[in-house]
């Protein structure tokens, strides 16, 4: 085992001295073969040739870069443009905007003065108003008492006639009973304040204080005037104010008219329209 061992030992060695003998011999004819002048003239030429492939990849490379960089420079031309379109557009839009805001705060102050005025005109219309109201209030105040007043004072005329004629008719009558029956005593004229309750061509109905008082008689001799002009006692209206004379008939005992004068009574006057927006006096 050892000797067959040994032996493939010595022929591994051989083999590995032979290997690399080879491997010297092949080395020195690459040698000699790279350094012939042939073999340096191809490599030159084939340098030559790379040399060349390389400029033109080289060109082609810078000329694609060129494009690159021309499409890129227009690409910057491009966006710098849309960016100053851009800035002009914004630019425009904020004038626009300080325009519209502009127009708008005259808007609002314009609108504020409009309301101020009008709230002052309103202020000043219900000061009117209410000045107007309480100067109606004080005059229909005035008118109620000055017409209470009248009132008043024709009641009191009214009842001091009627005690005067009364007292005139009283003694008369008086006198008449007294006097012989051989003698007629003379007719005594007397006076008659009052309101119309009737008027007839033949007669007129005296009231004093509301109630019937006296009737007058009307005869061919009796004057009769109406707001101061001639008429006859049919023109007088009932309600009218009159103021007559009169003599009392001996034989018949009726009071027969001289004369009578005739006031007409006034309308009275329609009470003024409300405005709109204001309250009559006394309304609530």
């Amino acid at each position: 085992m050892k000797s067959r061992a040994a032996w493939l030992g010595a022929g591994l060695a051989a083999l590995v001295v032979g290997a690399s003998a080879c491997q010297d011999q092949d080395r020195s004819r690459q040698e000699r073969t790279d350094n012939s002048p042939g073999h340096r003239v191809e490599e030159a030429q084939a340098q030559s040739e790379k040399a060349f492939d390389d400029a033109r990849d080289a060109q082609k490379e810078a000329s694609s870069q060129q494009r690159e960089a021309a499409r890129a420079q227009e690409d910057l031309q491009h966006k710098q443009q849309e960016l100053q379109e851009a800035q002009a557009k914004a630019q425009k839009e904020a004038q626009e905007a300080q325009a519209s805001q502009q127009q708008a705060q005259a808007r609002t102050q314009q609108a504020q003065s409009v309301a101020q005025q009008a709230q002052a005109s309103a202020l000043a219309a219900q000061r009117q108003a209410q000045q107007n109201f309480a100067t109606q209030q004080q005059q229909a105040s005035n008118d109620s008492a000055a017409a209470n007043q009248r009132i008043a004072d024709q009641s009191a005329q009214q009842q001091q006639a009627a005690n005067q004629n009364a007292a005139t008719q009283q003694a008369a009558i008086a006198q008449n009973s007294q006097a012989p029956s051989t003698q007629a005593a003379p007719a005594q004229e007397q006076q008659i304040s009052g309101d119309v309750l009737s008027a007839s061509a033949q007669e007129v109905l005296v009231s004093q204080a509301g109630e019937p008082r006296l009737r007058l008689k009307v005869g061919p001799t009796t004057q009769v005037k109406v707001d101061g002009r001639d008429a006859s006692a049919a023109d007088i209206q009932e309600g009218a104010q009159v103021r007559a004379s009169y003599t009392t008939d001996a034989s018949s005992g009726e009071p027969e008219a001289l004369r009578i004068d005739a006031t007409s009574r006034a309308q009275p006057a329609a009470p003024a329209p409300v405005e709109s927006g204001e309250s009559s006096p006394g309304a609530r």
